[in-house]
């Protein structure tokens, strides 16, 4: 081999090391700003969720309502965060509470949007062989913070906002929809 060829391999592995190195750098630095940014941006918000009920007066009403109200926080956006309660009642209900929020920390946050509320009538609950658990919802209502206050105020009847609550037995296995149900029981 020749000393043009040899030299010609090494300026090439060379190049090719640096541009290794180049990229190799590049992705460490884009992915973990990318990725840093990403948890740092949301650092504290489901300790929020468990925590930062009494910050959120809609949520703690549902928490005094229901035995089964649970709590977390999604995303509409870069820097959107949602407030989520959901409770399970009547043996064939699922109440869920929608609401933006400014998270400051874990434990400090308020409210920035008016909650909207939805009420849905679980009809039929099925398990998969694979225990995966699923359910048909018949009727569904939604309504905002004036009804909700009524509501409250009713202790939980919602006839006094127009929907009458079914009273027939509960539907068969809802409390295993429930369980399955975002997230885990507390």
């Amino acid at each position: 081999m020749t000393t043009a060829v040899k030299k010609f391999k090494s300026v090439l592995r060379f190049v090719r090391g640096s541009l290794l190195f180049v990229i190799g750098g590049w992705m460490v630095f884009y992915f973990g700003l990318y990725l840093g940014c990403g948890v740092y941006q949301t650092w504290g918000h489901e300790e929020f969720a468990k925590n930062g009920v009494a910050q959120i007066q809609p949520a703690e009403q549902m928490d005094r309502l229901y035995d089964n109200c649970r709590r977390y926080i999604t995303y509409g956006g870069p820097s959107t965060s949602i407030w989520n309660s959901v409770a399970y009642f009547g043996g064939r209900y699922e109440l869920t509470m929608q609401v933006s929020v400014e998270i400051e920390s874990a434990t400090s946050g308020h409210m920035t949007g008016e909650p909207k509320f939805r009420l849905l009538e679980v009809t039929d609950v099925e398990s998969s062989p694979s225990g995966q658990v699923g359910a048909s919802f018949g009727r569904n209502f939604n309504f905002g913070l004036v009804e909700w206050q009524k509501v409250f105020a009713a202790d939980g009847d919602f006839s006094v906002i127009g929907f009458e609550i079914n009273r027939d037995p509960p539907v068969l296995d809802f409390e295993a929809f429930a369980k399955s149900s975002r997230p885990t029981a507390p």
